[in-house]
C-alpha cells in the first residue's frame, strides 16, 4: 500500500463529493435548496490528484513544490474537520459522507507515508 496510492483514491472522491453536493438550508433570495458545487473540495481534489500524479512520477514539473505526504496530511485535516462540522451542524447528505472517508483515507495516506507501518511495507 503506496501513500501516492491511497492519495489519489481520496483525491478522486473529494471530486465526486465536490461536485455532487447539495445545499438544503438557508432560503437566501428565494433558494430553497438544489444542486450546487463546493469549489473549494473542488481545489482540493485537484491538487491532491496532482500531487500523487506528481510522486509517482508521471509529471516533474513542480516536483518539490508539493510533496505527496504533506499534502496528504494537510488537505485530510482540512477535509476531515469541515465534513464533521457540516455532518454535527446541518444535515447529512451522500456528498459529505463521501467527503468525510476521503478525509479519512488522506489520513490514512499521511499515517502510511510517514511511518511506514508493517502492513505498508513492499515485500
Amino acid at each position: 500500500m503506496r501513500a501516492e496510492i491511497l492519495l489519489l483514491i481520496a483525491g478522486f472522491l473529494t471530486l465526486f463529493a465536490g461536485v455532487g453536493f447539495q445545499w438544503r438550508g438557508g432560503g437566501y433570495y428565494g433558494y430553497v435548496g438544489g444542486p450546487s458545487v463546493l469549489a473549494t473540495e473542488i481545489i482540493i481534489g485537484l491538487l491532491m490528484i496532482y500531487s500523487a500524479i506528481v510522486s509517482l512520477g508521471y509529471i516533474t514539473i513542480l516536483r518539490e513544490l508539493v510533496p505527496a505526504i504533506p499534502v496528504s496530511a494537510v488537505c485530510g485535516v482540512i477535509l476531515f474537520f469541515f465534513n464533521v462540522e457540516v455532518l454535527g451542524r446541518w444535515w447529512s447528505h451522500w456528498s459529505v459522507v463521501v467527503g468525510l472517508i476521503a478525509g479519512i483515507i488522506s489520513l490514512l495516506a499521511a499515517f502510511v507515508g510517514y511511518f511506514k507501518p508493517a502492513f505498508a511495507r513492499a515485500a
